[in-house]
C-alpha cells in the first residue's frame, strides 16, 4: 500500500522547485499547509501561511479541491504541481463599486 507518493512542486512565487514527499491518505488543504512549512523552513523564513492558497496539475492545468483526499485525485509519483496563492479580486472590485 502506498503512502506517500513523491512530486515535484513548483513555487513560481520564489522561482523554486522541490521533490516533495506528499502523504496519500491526507487532504490537499493539509498539502497546502505542510508546503507554508515547507516554504517558512527552506525558503523564506518571514513567509506567513496562505489560507487561499492553491495546488495545480502543470499538465492538465487542473486545481485541485482542497477537501479531496490526495489518493482520490490523480496526483501520483512524478506529478508536476505547482504551488499557488490568489487573491479573490470580486470581493475587491464589489466593495469598490459599492463605494
Amino acid at each position: 500500500m502506498k503512502y506517500k507518493v513523491i512530486c515535484e512542486v513548483s513555487f513560481p512565487s520564489f522561482e523554486v522547485t522541490f521533490d516533495v514527499n506528499i502523504p496519500y491518505n491526507k487532504t490537499v488543504y493539509f498539502v497546502t499547509q505542510m508546503l507554508d512549512r515547507i516554504i517558512k523552513e527552506n525558503i523564506y523564513p518571514a513567509y506567513q501561511g496562505k489560507e487561499n492558497a492553491i495546488l495545480v496539475n502543470q499538465k492538465t492545468g487542473m486545481i485541485y479541491d482542497k477537501n479531496k483526499l490526495i489518493n482520490e485525485t490523480d496526483i501520483k509519483n512524478g506529478t508536476k504541481l505547482t504551488y499557488y496563492w490568489y487573491v479573490n479580486l470580486h470581493k475587491n472590485i464589489y466593495k469598490i463599486n459599492k463605494i
